[in-house]
């Protein structure tokens, strides 16, 4: 999915990788109330049906954990757990009564089953090999945040929602949302007195090195801060992800006037430590100090509070 955590610079993430046990009796899910209707949410495989909404629910991608939070539900078990806090600035915190299930990568069945989940639900491009083990533990919901079909910021509104649905916290949602987009008009507003050209990126190849991986059009990030009235000046080729991941010599094709926003290490700023490379300190927008740190960085990959921190670092950044 999403280049595991973004690790920025000369940061490695290195998470432990929890043994898969195997999987032990599936716990019962939630029992709907007489005369209650079974809810079905479409996910990336097909339609997932639930007696009644879940409340003890297992994430296995920040994403949703974030989105659950945001929607006033406590995770039950959280994949990565460890290190949610510090990737993932925005919104609630996770409980530290919250047990963590492994990596996103290789969750532990056995953890999860003890948990007696009623949902289980992540990124449907993790489940390759795991998919029936998680669905004889408890319903699975594995949603596609890069499906090439729509745009980023359609696909998050749209799994946000059908989370919401799940736990039935649909009116929690629609509160969610309609704060984004008044951060988004209000943001829209207070952007139009600044130039509207932007770049965001952050560093590929270590604190000083002489590699970035910019945003593209197709990225969430991007798609949040053009909804708000700026354009995206990159205009490079990019991943599955809505990325381009080049030298600093292929930045010579952004535009003069660009604002040039960057996330970097904490302490170790790699843009900063570039001061020696010629092609950077020669770029226009390096020469009218038009570059600009967000701090703390935001989740790129995250929901509808990642993106309204987003919105609110760009303009506490351009707009003095």
């Amino acid at each position: 999915m999403r280049k595991t955590a973004i690790l920025l610079g000369t940061v490695a993430a290195v998470l432990a990788i929890a043994s898969c046990g195997s999987s032990t009796p599936a716990a019962p899910t939630a029992a709907a109330a007489p005369g209650a209707a079974k809810i079905t949410i479409t996910d990336a495989f097909g339609p997932v049906e639930l007696a009644a909404p879940a409340t003890r629910v297992v994430s296995l991608e920040w994403t949703y954990t974030e989105e659950l939070l945001a929607l006033g539900v406590a995770p039950v078990g959280v994949a990565d757990m460890g290190v949610y806090n510090d990737w993932v600035t925005a919104g609630p915190r996770v409980a530290e009564t919250t047990l963590d299930v492994g990596t996103r990568q290789e969750p532990n069945l056995e953890t999860i089953a003890s948990l007696k989940p009623d949902l289980i639900v992540g990124a449907a491009d993790r489940f390759t090999s795991n998919l029936q083990s998680l669905k004889d533990i408890a319903p699975v919901l594995a949603f596609r945040w890069n499906d090439p079909a729509k745009p980023q910021l359609t696909t998050m509104r749209e799994s946000f929602l059908a989370l919401a649905e799940a736990v039935g916290k649909d009116a929690k949602a629609s509160e969610v949302l309609a704060g984004l987009d008044a951060t988004m008009a209000s943001a829209k507003t207070k952007l139009s007195t600044v130039g509207k050209t932007f770049a965001l990126a952050y560093p590929a190849g270590g604190a000083g090195a002489a590699t970035v991986t910019v945003f593209a059009k197709p990225s969430l990030a991007s798609q949040i801060l053009e909804a708000a009235g700026m354009t995206n000046g990159w205009t490079g080729t990019a991943d599955g992800d809505g990325l381009s991941t080049v030298g600093v010599e292929a930045l010579t094709g952004l535009p003069a006037d660009v604002n040039f926003l960057y996330v970097s290490p904490a302490g170790d700023d790699t843009f900063v430590k570039l001061a020696d490379n010629k092609v950077w300190t020669g770029l226009p927008f390096v020469q009218a100090a038009h570059t600009y740190l967000l701090d703390p960085t935001p989740w790129f990959y995250g929901g509808p509070l990642s993106a309204e921190q987003l919105l609110t670092q760009t303009v506490a950044t351009l707009v003095k």
